[in-house]
């Protein structure tokens, strides 16, 4: 009864958090769309001759573009009125795509005003041309190298800390140097409405870098986190156990998680620096004190996670993500190697807090000394109604196990043999959740009972 007691007060807290945060993100989408319309008047004015619908009207669509690029800010502040409803994979995607979105209203200002006026063109010439000009077309080109430097980030081998920190460098020069040239243009902050317009958009892009780099960072310093252990496993993967440095500040909660969500790690440096670097909690939602990551060597950061030492300061902005632990009935934990990460700190939840709903795991991983946390999950297996489907692509020959891939293939032969009612829950690389979904969808399962979780999102 008090495991059942437990779990009723945790769900509980569960129904508050999201109901708050769906009213939160109708606001967001609200705020949205009210700040990306209301430069389209411009469309329609005539303030002085010469200039007519098609010109104002491309002012207008630069208007909207940088209106949006503006609220990319809000998208990738990792704020929780954006990402607690609909999961941060989701809002990392949008941005990427309302990026694109974006950029053809910013290139479509200049393209429409070329080809209703050609005495526009001798702007592009940055040796002759007004400061005005000069601060559009220096946008414009730092705009390209963001998006191709975002777009080809893994061809061009650059890291992910450099990557970062490089992408926030040029998302804000793209958005100063625009509000230069809009400024000195000048014609379209002449009337009271349009000088109230930008001086509240730009008093809001202002607090939002204020929020991020300096509030939050303030708030991450109150909550600071020591290493308390660090096991290395198979796999390349360690295992770091955190715990909280100091008793909750005055006026501030207690770190809590939802099990299956993540948060950007930040070790060792101060919590003001620019690179964080996001990790599904591996451990379970009802022991907040004590949390662990399980992290694959990867690139530099991960890599150097192998070096931290007990006592080392740990910072953490989250948590984050929607891909959470399904309120009642059967599981089944569909992940390949560092992807049963989520799985994991939903199992551990479970068994902590006696639920004896049945669950299954079909893990894939390369050979037997690829698998990570496999103690893990051989522990909770005797906790609860725990199966575990290990599948090995190039196991040695001792192994009587599974051979092959969690794929569709896999996933339609075995899909059969899940407890009925089954939420299934999905985390690994992009082509094999493609393949499992697809494949879950083949054999009716609904919609609404699949979940992602897709950790090559960034």
């Amino acid at each position: 009864m008090r495991g059942a007691s437990r779990a009723g007060d945790s769900m509980a807290r569960v129904h508050r958090i999201r109901r708050h945060g769906r009213r939160m993100f109708a606001a967001w989408l609200l705020l949205y769309t009210l700040v990306v319309i209301l430069p389209l008047p411009l469309g329609l004015i005539d303030l002085a001759p010469g200039r007519g619908f098609w010109v104002n009207f491309s002012v207008a669509l630069g208007f909207v573009g940088l209106s949006m690029f503006g609220l990319q800010f809000v998208m990738a502040a990792r704020s929780s009125m954006v990402t607690q409803p609909v999961g941060m994979d989701l809002v990392l995607g949008a941005h990427r795509k309302l990026a694109f979105v974006a950029t053809l209203f910013v290139f479509a200002h200049p393209i429409i005003l070329f080809v209703v006026d050609a005495r526009f063109l001798p702007l592009l010439d940055v040796t002759s041309s007004p400061l005005r000009a000069k601060f559009a077309v220096a946008s414009l080109l730092l705009l390209v190298v963001l998006i191709v430097l975002s777009v080809f980030r893994q061809r061009f081998r650059m890291s992910y800390a450099v990557w970062q920190a490089t992408h926030a460098i040029l998302a804000v020069a793209v958005v100063v140097t625009a509000l230069a040239h809009v400024l000195l243009v000048d014609y379209y902050v002449q009337q009271w409405w349009e000088r109230v317009l930008w001086i509240v958009l730009s008093a809001a892009f202002i607090a939002l870098g204020v929020w991020v780099r300096i509030v939050k960072p303030i708030i991450r310093r109150r909550r600071r986190f020591v290493v308390e252990s660090i096991e290395h496993e198979g796999g390349d993967v360690t295992t770091v156990t955190i715990r909280p440095a100091d008793p909750p500040a005055w006026g501030s909660r207690p770190f809590r998680f939802e099990a299956g969500q993540f948060a950007w790690l930040q070790a060792r440096r101060s919590p003001f620096d620019l690179t964080y670097h996001p990790f599904s909690f591996a451990s379970s939602a009802e022991r907040p004190d004590r949390i662990t990551f399980a992290i694959k060597a990867h690139e530099r950061f991960t890599r150097d996670v192998a070096d931290l030492m007990p006592g080392d300061s740990v910072y953490l902005d989250g948590p984050f993500g929607a891909f959470t632990l399904p309120e009642s009935g059967p599981i089944v934990g569909i992940a390949a190697g560092v992807g049963v990460t989520p799985l994991l700190s939903m199992l551990e939840t479970v068994a902590d807090r006696g639920d004896d709903r049945p669950c299954v795991l079909w893990l894939g991983n390369r050979d037997e000394t690829s698998i990570a946390t496999r103690a893990r999950l051989d522990a909770l297996a005797d906790r609860m109604d725990l199966r575990v489907v290990h599948v090995l692509s190039r196991p040695s020959a001792t192994w009587t196990g599974e051979v092959g891939h969690v794929d569709g293939a896999f996933v339609a032969a075995n899909v059969a043999t899940v407890p009925a009612g089954a939420t299934f829950c999905i985390c690994g690389p992009d082509r094999m959740m493609d393949e499992v979904e697809h494949a879950l969808a083949q054999a009716g399962i609904a919609h609404d009972t699949i979940n992602s979780e897709r950790f090559g999102m960034v």
